[in-house]
């Protein structure tokens, strides 16, 4: 069956309600574009993740699984379906919250330990709708500036100048850091950078001394719907009448 083409208008409404976690307008729109093109595989990796972003874990299988019919070596596909799987208790999904995905304190901020950075000239929305709060990424340095990368090395976005020199300086002493998406909207992205290994040669150095919170700075814990633990054999009433 030949599909019918997608306004490029369309699809760039679906990538921001993705990007915008406007999760329910998100599944509309990329219905539709599933119904005129079933073998759409962005928009059924964007519908998996809307399903799976509302706890609705059978459906979002049900897309993925589909985009490996028609891309069997998709890796969005492969990677949510494993992370899934992995949450499997008695033959069930387990609840898919930010308590199960990530550690209650992977977005505390510590004093001198941790920092909020917003990164310049992110990737397009295309690439960023991939992406998701908690995601961990990498350092990647290039013509001395660090740049961001998701574990596949897909380019995301780069850190302004002075924290990657200043980065660059106490890695290259031996600190080690790990980074993880904060938040993400259209054209905009932040991570938190966290220190996880302090060299001797820093030991009474502080990564991030002169970016201490305010005292009235509140921890930062992303806020995701758990998914619900009932089996889910067909799609919500209201998308059938879409």
């Amino acid at each position: 069956m030949n599909s019918i083409p997608i306004s490029a208008n369309t699809t760039q409404q679906a990538i921001d309600a993705a990007l915008d976690q406007r999760w329910k307008e998100a599944l509309k729109i990329n219905k539709k574009i599933i119904k005129l093109d079933p073998q759409n595989v962005d928009a059924l990796n964007r519908q998996a993740r809307a399903y799976m972003e509302l706890g609705k874990a059978n459906l979002a299988k049900k897309y993925y699984s589909q985009t490996l019919k028609y891309d069997p070596y998709n890796p969005i596909a492969q990677k949510n379906l494993k992370i899934m799987r992995s949450f499997k208790s008695n033959g069930q999904i387990s609840s898919w919250n930010c308590k199960d995905r990530l550690s209650p304190s992977l977005f505390l901020q510590e004093p001198g330990k941790t920092k909020m950075v917003n990164l310049l000239n992110v990737a397009e929305p295309q690439k960023l709708s991939q992406a998701y709060c908690g995601m961990k990424v990498t350092m990647a340095t290039k013509n001395r500036r660090v740049t961001i990368v998701d574990t596949n090395g897909n380019y995301l976005g780069v850190l302004p100048d002075d924290i990657s020199h200043h980065l660059l300086r106490l890695t290259k002493g031996g600190n080690k850091y790990e980074l993880f998406i904060k938040s993400i909207s259209v054209n905009s992205l932040s991570v938190l950078i966290k220190e996880t290994f302090r060299s001797k040669r820093f030991k009474n150095q502080s990564s991030f001394l002169e970016y201490l919170p305010s005292s009235n700075t509140t921890n930062i814990i992303p806020s995701l719907e758990g998914i619900r633990n009932e089996e889910e054999t067909e799609e919500p009433e209201e998308e059938q009448n879409l």
